[in-house]
């Protein structure tokens, strides 16, 4: 059987993010973040989302709150940074308009390695008990070491209905490398029932063949990839390009005022499409984020 591409247009790609949808995507802080296709969806005006986070997130959750579009958030940290607390992440919670499962690291990488091994739970240590988590999360269930007969803790899988990676280098046929950091990528893709790979450059098979150890996430995972330069603006693309710090504070000072939707028109709604709002940020600024 001939191998079929899997390049599509990202507007084709996140089609699949329906209402509803439980989506997980990449991140480490400002690194690597799904930017372009999350503005996607929020043109796309998809509701009800659950989104299943690194244990380090923040930009992409807090504008895909503002925009009304999130339900469900699982929680180990969503934050700005050196920015601060994200400011419509914590409005929600404390207004009670979105649901949260506060979670720990742990646990987030564990129902994910659940998830890709296609086991019904996964262990933790009988320590939780000194913790909050299974008074605020009924994910939490106690358990009996069958070899010991001690307590233990058990987290179901978390198994993403979509998951969204951003990458620097991908072939057409979904073969990933991640330059500069390779993280829970990998997990993820193993974890979710469908994979969207956003790359900011297509390269040709022969060069996956050529150097095959440098795949991190292989092309059986993936069903669509999308070229994106600048895919992960205002963040940060590893070995690519450094997170844009004056849009990231313009950012951050709209959403303390609570003016957030005035970001949203004018860098999503007020743009077509990606190529569109790298038009908007401006070549030369590009440029200057870029890493020699």
């Amino acid at each position: 059987m001939e191998r079929r591409p899997k390049v599509k247009s990202l507007e084709e790609a996140v089609q699949v993010v329906k209402d509803g949808t439980t989506l997980a995507m990449t991140a480490t802080h400002y690194n690597s973040v799904p930017m372009a296709a999350i503005r996607q969806i929020v043109r796309q005006g998809s509701k009800k989302l659950t989104v299943i986070p690194t244990p380090s997130a923040g930009l992409a959750i807090d504008l895909l709150i503002a925009a009304g579009l999130l339900e469900i958030c699982y929680v180990s940290y969503v934050g700005l940074e050196f920015l601060g607390l994200a400011p419509n992440f914590r409005k929600a919670v404390e207004s009670h308009s979105l649901k949260i499962f506060d979670v720990d690291e742990p646990t987030i990488i564990m129902g994910f390695k659940a998830a890709a091994a296609g086991i019904p739970f996964m262990p933790l240590p009988p320590y939780y008990r000194l913790t909050d988590f299974p008074r605020v999360n009924p994910y939490y269930r106690e358990i009996t070491d069958p070899f010991t007969g001690k307590a233990a803790y058990a987290v179901p899988p978390l198994c993403p209905d979509v998951a969204i990676i951003h990458v620097q280098q991908c072939d057409p046929f979904g073969n990933a490398r991640q330059l500069g950091g390779n993280h829970t990528e990998s997990l993820i893709a193993k974890a979710a029932n469908h994979v969207i790979v956003t790359t900011e450059e297509v390269i040709p098979l022969e060069d996956t063949m050529s150097d095959p150890l440098r795949t991190t996430i292989p092309g059986i995972l993936v069903n669509s990839v999308v070229k994106l330069p600048y895919g992960a603006h205002p963040g940060a693309c590893p070995a690519r390009y450094n997170y844009d710090e004056e849009h990231l504070k313009r950012y951050a000072t709209l959403a303390k005022e609570g003016r957030t939707a005035e970001y949203i028109e004018e860098f999503v709604f007020a743009r077509k499409d990606h190529s569109e709002y790298l038009e908007k940020i401006g070549a030369g600024r590009l440029r200057e984020l870029q890493i020699s």
